[in-house]
């Protein structure tokens, strides 16, 4: 078995304590990271040369002069790897390369309308590859593919669980990436949505994440991760049950969450979810009592949902995008009513409502690990 020397390990460690440094502060001169870092110049010296190497460190410019030689400036790669994130909408298939600091550098999106066979996934297949291979000959690395998938994925990840909403229920791994030449993984668009968040807002620690999207969906963040549970099902308040032999739920119960909570029960017939909010900001007296009882709905399930995990709330989605403050204030205000303890401290707020936010969430969740391993935890 190989065994390193104490020489290489404090160059694997001098190496992981700049490109840390780098990364958390974007750029760095020689000097900066000697004072900061406590490292010796020559020592500074030869590890950004190997990470220059390496293509994780570039050297991006020069800083001001103060008097003399003005100093180079060295910044994390960001962009030396890409993970790339996909999305199958009813109508939509979305394709984005995200690159280390979580930024989209590429984005396609192709109107086709999905089918659960081999030709819609190999059509699929086909628009990743050509998305990977334009960022493989810009030079990057990919670290693989993540499918957004609208259900549960199963616990060993290879297939769908329960996928109703896109009648997809077995979808295997296998099938949907068929012709990815990447490594390739499903997640659940909820948990897809909350890695953003997570991303995003690094002081997010406990809390319950409730997306409005047409078809409700909810995430579990404990201690600033995501919870998926050995069932990769943690956090479906969609399909908690809220009234008793209530509304019917594509899932095949009735009362669940997303019978109530979903935008889709605001508008009366012929009306778009968009022209509802646009009636309501009107002051139309009938809108307004539609909306006040959605919002009794969804602070009951947010209550619910507190008393397992009594931690913060995060509301997204699709609807989200036309709750104002006051809106937000009386969903507060309607949640801290029916809550029983009277000490209770939360926060809630409206979801970062990212372009596209499950998508990136997605390729964030190939990110983090390779970060992981190459920064530390």
């Amino acid at each position: 078995m190989t065994t390193t020397t104490p020489a290489a390990d404090a160059r694997h460690d001098s190496a992981r304590i700049i490109l840390r440094h780098l990364y958390a502060n974007r750029r760095a001169t020689k000097r900066d990271l000697q004072q900061t870092l406590g490292l010796s110049l020559p020592t500074i010296g030869a590890r950004l040369r190997e990470l220059e190497d390496d293509r994780l460190v570039t050297c991006d410019g020069e800083a001001a002069s103060t008097g003399g030689r003005k100093a180079r400036t060295y910044a994390f790669a960001s962009a030396s790897h890409v993970a790339i994130g996909v999305a199958m909408r009813p109508t939509e298939l979305t394709v984005c390369a995200v690159d280390l600091y979580g930024s989209v550098v590429a984005r396609v999106d192709r109107t086709t309308v999905y089918r659960n066979d081999n030709a819609y996934y190999q059509r699929a297949g086909a628009l990743v590859d050509e998305v990977a291979a334009e960022q493989e000959r810009d030079g990057r690395v990919v670290l693989g593919v993540a499918f957004v998938v609208q259900g549960i994925v199963a616990p060993d990840g290879l297939s769908v669980a329960f996928g109703p909403i896109m009648g997809n229920t077995g979808l295997t791994l296998a099938t949907l990436a068929q012709n990815v030449h990447h490594p390739a993984t499903m997640i659940h668009a909820a948990d897809a949505d909350a890695t953003a968040e997570l991303w995003f807002d690094r002081d997010l620690r406990d809390a319950v994440c409730l997306y409005l999207d047409r078809r409700v969906g909810g995430a579990l963040v404990i201690d600033g991760r995501l919870r998926q549970g050995p069932n990769r099902c943690n956090g479906g308040i969609e399909h908690m049950t809220l009234m008793p032999g209530g509304r019917a739920c594509y899932c095949g119960q009735r009362g669940c969450v997303d019978a109530y909570c979903s935008p889709e029960t605001l508008p009366e017939d012929y009306e778009s979810i968009p022209g509802f909010f646009s009636v309501l900001e009107q002051g139309e007296t009938h809108h307004r009592e539609r909306m006040n009882e959605w919002l009794d709905h969804i602070a009951q399930a947010i209550v619910n949902a507190r008393t397992v995990v009594a931690g913060d709330v995060v509301v997204g989605g699709e609807a989200a995008q036309y709750l104002v403050d006051e809106d937000i204030a009386a969903l507060r205000a309607r949640v801290e009513a029916r809550t029983p303890y009277g000490t209770d401290r939360f926060t809630l707020r409206k979801g970062l409502g990212l372009e596209g936010q499950d998508v990136v969430g997605a390729a964030l969740t190939l990110i983090g690990p390779y970060l992981r391993d190459l920064l530390g935890d």
